[in-house]
């Protein structure tokens, strides 16, 4: 089973570099979306380097708070210096299992909030069921995911080239799988729905960053897909970062497809 705790705390650097291209505005969004009002308590599970932890507990204001949940020691590290530096000392970040997460004091949240997080989870469904549990009743719950065919090219053209050093390497792992079950408006409205959320919005964003070859394998070690690596020696490794490049070029990208759906739900 793949560690992902360890495998993002391996990419921390570029994870971070991806920040204002990518989590960032992605963050923002998702954190807008859920309607926070000063004194609201929010829990953002798989919150990494507190993409939309930050800016919800800056709509929150010091009277509210929010917790941070994540397995990557280092992106938590990243995101408890930048909250004490922009004086956001109601957001706390803890290194924990979400699945079995309870609030510190036992009260509920107002928001629970994901962002590119849910398809990490065992369980997925059962996980996030648990987790809405969390909210009060008449509070929300936002999930932002990739949307259909988003990263798909530059996601198979890795694949590829990682099998010439792993044959046995599957096209889709289970994270990709999860991903493809809410991947559509129609599905995640259909998802959430499930979760005996009522009220569901559902509404896509597009979104398309221009990459160079640099940037490109930058992506690829600052998330899940650097797990594809695990195995390899490091002239392996930059036999496929060659290899990648190459099909990339070849196959004509040159923009990350970073199409995205944020999904809102009332308990």
């Amino acid at each position: 089973m793949t560690d992902v705790g360890a495998v993002f705390d391996a990419g921390r650097a570029e994870f971070v570099d991806w920040s204002p291209l990518l989590w960032g505005p992605m963050g923002s969004a998702t954190a807008e979306a859920g309607g926070l009002e000063p004194g609201d308590r929010v829990l953002d599970v798989c919150c990494g380097a507190g993409a939309s932890a930050l800016p919800a507990a800056e709509l929150v204001g010091e009277q509210g708070l929010v917790h941070g949940l994540d397995l990557s020691a280092e992106l938590l590290g990243y995101a408890t210096k930048v909250a004490a530096r922009r004086g956001l000392r109601h957001a706390e970040f803890f290194e924990a299992d979400v699945t079995v997460w309870e609030a510190p004091d036992g009260e509920p949240y107002d928001l629970l909030q994901c962002a590119y997080g849910v398809f990490f989870l065992p369980e997925m469904d059962t996980a996030v069921g648990r987790l809405s549990t969390l909210v009060r009743p008449g509070g929300r719950v936002v999930i932002t995911t990739w949307a259909d065919a988003a990263t798909e090219g530059f996601g198979s053209e890795l694949v590829d080239a990682v099998r010439v050093y792993k044959p046995e390497l599957p096209i889709n792992s289970p994270v990709n799988l999860a991903a493809q079950r809410i991947n559509t408006e129609d599905k995640l409205t259909g998802w959430l729905a499930g979760l005996g959320l009522t009220e569901v919005e559902v509404r896509r964003v597009e979104l398309s960053i221009p990459i160079d070859a640099a940037l490109a394998w930058s992506f690829v070690l600052g998330t899940g897909m650097r797990a594809r690596l695990a195995g390899l020696t490091e002239r392996q490794v930059e036999g496929v970062r060659a290899d990648f490049t190459h099909r990339l070029a070849a196959a004509g990208i040159d923009h990350l497809d970073a199409a995205s759906l944020i999904g809102v739900g009332t308990r």
